[in-house]
Formats: C-alpha cells, structure tokens, sequence
C-alpha cells in the first residue's frame, strides 16, 4: 500500500524540473556476484556471492532496490544499503555521491551500543565489578547535586536500559528545541556534571527514558575504571581484531569520548560490529565481547516510550521480530537477525519527525530483505 503511495507522489511530482536526485550514483550493480566458498572472518575485508548462493531471492533484492531508487526521486535521502547472509555480501549500494563506500558516516546513537559492547569487555576483564556497580561509586571527586537515596541507588544496569530515573527529555521535543535536554547537555561545559547532577523523576529501573546522558555517564565510566578513553580501550579490544582502522569518535572538553552519540564509521565496519554480535561476540577464535553479554544486550529489558512492540536491552533495540538492532539518528540501523545469519546496514539522512521516512528501513527490512530468504 504505502509503495503505492509512493508511487502517486513520484508520478504528481515528475512534471517537475529538478535534478536527477542520485546523481551519477548508484554507479554499481546492486547484486553482489561470486560463489559461496564456506565460512571465513572479514577481517581483512568482506566476501561477495550472489543471493541465491545463500538462500536468498534476488528478484525481491531487486524490488528492494527499485523502490530506494523511488524514494531518492522524493528526495528521501537513503545513503546506502548492506546486506550479508552467512558472512557474504549479498547486494550493496551507495546512493549518495557525498557518502561512498569508503566515506564515514555519522552513526550517531549507533555510539552507545559500541559503548555497551565496551562496558562489557571491561567487566569481563576485570576492570569493573558487574553492572549493578553503583554509578555514584565513580564519580568520586564530582560533587553531585540533587544527590539523594534514589540517585545513589542508580546501578550501571539501570543506565544501560535508560531506567536511570532522571529527569530528561531527549525523545518529547526536537533536537534543536531548547526544552530538549541534549540541546543543554550539548551546550555545557561539563557534560559529566551535567549529567550527574540531573533531577530525578523516578525511582532507577521504573521507567524507560531515552537518555544520551547516561551513555555519555557509562564512557566516563569506563575510562575511569581502565584508565584509558573508551575510543583508545575500543581501538585496543573492538577496532583493531576486527580490521577497523578508519573511523573517528570525539571527545569532550573534559577529555571523555562521547558515550551515546558522534562516532563516524564506514557501512562496511559497522555491518562488522554487527557480525560481531551475530556471532555472539567470537572473532577470529578470540572472544571479543563476552557472549554472555551478547546474550543480555539483546533481551527485552524495559519497553520502549512512545514505540509500539519495541523494547530495549543493554543499548540496543530489542524487536518483537525476532531480530535487534543498533539504531542512530537520521536513519543509522545496523540489524542483528540471528535466526537467518543476517545482518543489515541502513545509513540516511531523514528529515526529523518525518514518520514515513524513519520508519522506512523497518519497512525495508520487513517487505522485502527477510522475505527475500527462502
């Protein structure tokens, strides 16, 4: 229905003069080509097969593509697309001249499930206790304001699942809107502090709220408990064994990387963060992200606030569907499907508060990518 819809818009508007909206891209086939020859590590970079090698229906790969080549004539600025089935790449594309392949590309809060899978090896390396370490424990030499029982009660779990209990709005208003309060916790000159010293609304573990804070709370936290920057402890045990060697994460003035947005990355490197997970944290034989954090990343801790059959994990979307989900602004997905060997990577630049446009790799992912598996 909504690919219909689709299509009387496109028709209404083709009368108009504008620019060809892809440009010269996409400059490649969408299919990948090749044959399957058994299982590897992409390390070193990813292999391609056609889709059928691995149970996969090119014809509906091919819908898939007709209708994001609509969607650019929209002007809805689809970025790129990634596919892998069993370790293969099995159809990709960049549609934007301004992001190839080999450009980075804003993640945004992407970031924060990279700061989860980080929280995670450090726990397992001995570095913190368990996440249900009380947060105030390492902010030692912070004076906290609104410092009370509730807060002190606040556990590494609990930011984790965004239960934390302070009072934050980041989901309630745009980005850009003063009353949102990551355009405050932007604009301070100690996002730290800011964080910390937020009101309370709830008692921690009660009630989701979407919080960039928080992860930016579980980065410091780390960096405290390892004495090195979680972008340096992720170069160390996350980008280096998986063969990532461009990408970028910032700092704040205070010298701590951003927790829970910022990080820039190639489509190709997070479809390896996802593989990573897929394979429930093993690489190359070496156990990066302990599997049994794997495990609790994906369950269904907390229900997601204004997003119907949606839950949250350790800092990831948790889907009704079977499938979970690190997810940016803008339209970054990288999709975890473990039931098919799957993963899938959507970079884009959605308008905010469009509806149709952020709901759109969802909707990919579900007309025509899982129905293409045999």
């Amino acid at each position: 229905m909504v690919y219909y819809l689709l299509l009387i818009l496109l028709l209404v508007c083709s009368g108009c003069e504008k620019e060809d909206a892809a440009g010269p891209f996409p400059a490649e086939d969408f299919l990948a080509e090749g044959s399957y020859l058994g299982p590897y590590w992409p390390t070193a970079g990813w292999k391609y097969c056609r889709p059928e090698e691995v149970g996969m229906d090119s014809e509906k790969l091919k819908e898939l593509n007709d209708e994001i080549l609509l969607l650019l004539e929209l002007h809805i600025d689809v970025h790129s697309v990634m596919i892998i089935k069993d370790g293969y790449v099995v159809a990709e594309q960049y549609y934007s001249e301004d992001y190839p392949a080999d450009s980075l590309h804003s993640v945004y809060s992407v970031t924060k499930s990279l700061s989860s899978a980080l929280l995670g090896i450090a726990i397992e390396l001995g570095f913190i206790s368990n996440e249900n370490a009380l947060m105030t424990d390492f902010f030692p030499d912070y004076e906290i304001a609104n410092l009370s029982p509730a807060k002190q009660s606040i556990t590494l779990k609990h930011l984790l699942t965004m239960s934390a209990g302070f009072e934050w709005y980041e989901l309630e208003y745009p980005y850009g809107d003063e009353r949102n309060t990551f355009y405050n916790f932007v604009r301070s000159s100690d996002r730290v502090q800011f964080a910390l010293d937020r009101p309370m609304s709830t008692d921690p573990g009660i009630e989701y709220s979407y919080s960039s804070g928080a992860s930016h709370l579980l980065s410091a936290i780390i960096q405290e408990s390892t004495g090195v920057r979680a972008d340096s402890f992720a170069l160390e045990h996350v980008f280096r064994p998986l063969g990532i060697e461009d990408y970028y994460w910032p700092i704040d003035a205070q010298g701590v990387a951003y927790g829970g947005h910022g990080a820039r990355m190639l489509p190709g490197d997070m479809a390896k963060f996802g593989y990573l997970y897929l394979k429930n944290g093993l690489w190359e034989n070496q156990q990066i992200v302990p599997s049994a954090w794997v495990e609790l990343s994906q369950q269904k801790h907390m229900e997601r606030k204004y997003i119907p059959d949606y839950f949250y994990g350790y800092h990831w979307w948790v889907s009704d569907d079977a499938y979970y989900s690190a997810v940016g602004y803008g339209g970054q997905w990288v999709v975890v499907v473990p039931e098919h060997q799957l993963v899938v990577v959507f970079t884009n630049n959605f308008v905010e508060g469009d509806h149709l446009q952020w709901s759109t790799p969802e909707r990919l992912l579900r007309t025509y990518i899982l129905p293409a598996i045999d």
